[in-house]
């Protein structure tokens, strides 16, 4: 059986698909896969999963409450929420490609490649294919940021197409990097099926080198998708292993086997749903443990104040504990804390806690952040990263240098003699046979509501016994590929919210110490229990802004502009650059202030305004979306909030937990960019209560007062108006027309270069 790939332009290639593949029906669903296999074959996408006159999935919603029927029930719900959440968002990429094949040209995800030849690499004595290098023209993306936009990331898929996607060939992602990219060089594995263990089945590579494709990156990144599923898959067959055992026995010898103590710890807690939470197992198998914990837990007493405190003794209490931490609270500090007393416990009783303390979180950012304090009382501290993030280690100690350089099957070996350990939920889904051997007793889920239930059950070790969470269910809830089907099954509820949901006991920190009060209000719908810490009474003014109180909203009426499924608003955009040039002339130092968007596309637009202003130093401005400042602050905040139109549409805007993320990232001065009536015209009560505080305060207008460090006062309502505003102080001008003239003369220097 042969599939056959050819455009007008060029000789058809024909592909050996290889073993016989048939069409069958799984789960209601028309599907082409091979013979042999489980669910996490459907993960490789094929045409007839991509027909949507085909689909016909019967999929469980994810309770908010209550209990699942068993363990095994709760794995295959979750394996295939994740599958279905994948291929759904892939199809619809597609479908939307395939309306309008223009796209393929134009659209960010699509290349237009050649293949150039076969790439290999060094596996002991022999060469081992890696994939095929594909050249595309690099000129056409001089502006892009490959790393930080997360563009044509390795172990992505890809799907190579010469007849506009009527029919593709699939390849994985092998090399790519910000340094090949700028060449427009990419190594691409092209791929039959996955077999059972993950891994990619690779076609004849030869074959495709000479012809050109349309490349088209798939937007939902594969390889956390393709680990969680490939583990909660062996997790759900090692317990139907487990079940036909004891049926054997009992039909084949007449034994009758006594139901064994199963190895998932928690079921009692995540599956039952039975509340409160016993305690940890350890607490009660040997003697003197809970002296010994509560005597830690004292000694560190005295670092935390009142809640954080109560917080640390139910983390000790609970098999499952819970703490909420919101904006500003310390819950990163109040979990290193938890984490330095389990490293001392597994110091004084290593028969106890023979390994190491086990850390993950959904992004590298927040491990690292939490590592970093951990390296406070612990020099034997390994963050496990991807390769990208080996290139730039942070120095965690001799420990993570060593594991650095120790080859693959070595790893193992030095991460079991480490006190703590952390990683991203992927990496601890690809690395759960790893971590199953090394007798972790203690997990710990950083920015816990931020993370999907399928990943944290799919990176639990076996015999695990006590997992805290902390996050806040109130901010970010965990990503998705697919809305619709998110929406539909609930499928951003995190363990930790749902948990909270079966009324487990959560404690929350209530004592913020990073935004003044006038910022803090904003937010009190959200946490009204919310105390200021003493220190955040008398901040300072921002220099260059005529308030007291440096909180502002700018409410316009500049409409955005739909581009995609994204949004922008160039005048917005605009403001905002100019506010921050603005605020830099005042003597405001760069590294703190940061411009936040709620939109990619704004982000984008953000992006190209700060590369062509005249002001160099604007470069090293840090912008971002809100979802991706999660967990960080800055001491100025400028907030884009782009929606503005005659109809009142907020979108996502309206979500109280990105609101919340949105407010509360700012420590001294917050500068809000955005239409009012877009906001509460969705009724959110976060956004009603914000219009109350800012009006009542006065706080709100068309106008931006400003006030140079020279004396000079003007109101600002453009990008135009804060312009004017540099120009209209002698001084002002002076320091702005030198930095115009640098900027020449380092032009011409490179000219002359």
């Amino acid at each position: 059986m042969l599939y056959s790939y050819c455009s007008s332009q060029q000789e058809c290639i024909s592909v050996d698909p290889g073993p016989e593949v048939h069409s069958h029906h799984v789960a209601g669903r028309k599907q082409t896969v091979a013979l042999q296999g489980h669910d996490w074959h459907f993960l490789f996408p094929t045409m007839g999963l991509m027909d949507p006159k085909e689909k016909n999935v019967k999929l469980t919603r994810l309770k908010e409450t209550g209990p699942y029927p068993s363990l095994r029930e709760l794995y295959n719900v979750h394996g295939k929420l994740q599958r279905e959440d994948y291929l759904c968002a892939l199809e619809e990429q597609i479908a939307e490609l395939r309306r309008d094949k223009r796209l393929l040209d134009t659209n960010i995800n699509c290349y237009r490649v050649e293949a150039r030849c076969v790439q290999y690499r060094q596996g002991g004595r022999f060469q081992r294919v890696t994939g095929v290098e594909f050249k595309f023209d690099a000129s056409k993306y001089q502006e892009v940021e490959w790393d930080e936009e997360k563009r044509l990331m390795r172990n992505n898929i890809v799907l190579l197409t010469q007849n506009g996607l009527d029919d593709f060939l699939v390849g994985r992602i092998e090399e790519s990097g910000e340094k090949l990219l700028r060449k427009g060089e990419i190594v691409v594995a092209m791929i039959e099926k996955f077999a059972d263990n993950g891994y990619p089945t690779l076609l004849d590579q030869e074959q495709f080198v000479g012809h050109t494709f349309h490349m088209v990156e798939s937007d939902p990144f594969h390889f956390p998708y393709l680990q969680v599923s490939l583990r909660l898959t062996k997790d759900e067959q090692s317990i139907v292993f487990g079940e036909e055992l004891f049926r054997l026995y009992d039909v084949n010898f007449g034994v009758h086997l006594p139901p064994s103590e199963t190895s998932f710890q928690f079921e009692k807690e995540i599956v039952d749903s039975v509340m409160p939470s016993r305690p940890p197992p350890y607490m009660q198998q040997y003697e003197g443990v809970d002296v010994v914990m509560k005597r830690l837990r004292r000694s560190i007493r005295t670092s935390l104040n009142s809640s954080q405190a109560l917080a640390l003794k139910k983390i000790l209490q609970y098999r499952v504990a819970l703490v909420q931490g919101p904006p500003g609270t310390g819950k990163t500090y109040l979990g290193s804390k938890a984490a330095q007393m389990f490293v001392e416990a597994k110091r004084q009783l290593p028969t106890v806690f023979p390994g190491p303390v086990l850390v993950f979180s959904a992004s590298n950012h927040a491990v690292q952040e939490f590592l970093l304090r951990c390296r406070e009382f612990s020099d034997q501290v390994i963050h496990c990263c991807s390769n990208k993030h080996e290139r730039d280690p942070v120095d965690f100690g001799p420990l993570q240098k060593e594991h650095d350089l120790a080859r693959h099957n070595e790893k193992p070996a030095v991460l079991q003699r480490a006190e703590i350990i952390g990683m991203t939920t992927t990496r601890a889904a690809c690395l759960r046979n790893s971590l199953d051997s090394m007798k972790i007793k203690v997990v710990i889920v950083e920015e816990a509501a931020e993370v999907l239930e399928a990943h944290v059950l799919a990176c639990i070790p076996y015999r695990a016994e006590h997992l805290v969470q902390i996050g806040d269910h109130r901010q970010l809830r965990p990503g998705y590929g697919h809305r619709q089907l998110a929406e539909d099954y609930n499928l951003c509820q995190s363990l930790f919210e749902r948990m909270v949901n079966n009324r487990a006991d959560c404690p929350m920190l209530n004592e913020q110490r990073r935004m003044r009060p006038t910022i803090s209000r904003l937010v009190r719908s959200v946490y009204p229990n919310l105390v200021d810490h003493p220190s955040t009474f008398n901040r300072p003014r921002v220099s260059g802004v005529d308030l007291d109180e440096p909180v502002w909203f700018i409410d316009h009426g500049n409409e955005e502009q739909e581009e995609g499924k994204s949004y922008k608003n160039p005048e917005e955009a605009a403001i905002a650059v100019e506010l921050a040039n603005y605020l830099l002339l005042q003597n405001n130092d760069v590294r703190k202030i940061t411009i936040l968007t709620t939109y990619r596309r704004q982000l984008r637009l953000l992006k190209q305004l700060l590369q062509e202003h005249a002001n160099d130093e604007l470069k090293n401005l840090r912008i971002s979306t809100v979802d991706g400042f999660q967990g960080e602050e800055n001491d100025v905040i400028i907030l884009s909030l782009v929606r503005c139109n005659p109809s009142g549409k907020a979108g996502f805007l309206k979500m109280a937990n990105r609101a919340c993320v949105a407010l509360s990232r700012a420590r001294n001065g917050f500068f809000m960019l955005g239409n009012l009536f877009c906001l509460t015209s969705s009724r959110e009560p976060v956004w009603l209560h914000v219009q109350k505080i800012l009006t009542q305060e006065r706080r709100v207008g068309p106008v931006l007062p400003l006030l140079c460090q020279h004396g000079q006062r003007v109101g600002v309502r453009s990008a135009a108006d804060i312009r004017a505003a540099c120009q209209r102080c002698a001084l002002c001008r002076s320091k702005l027309a030198l930095a115009s003239v640098c900027k020449a003369l380092e032009g011409a220097s490179l000219r002359d270069d």
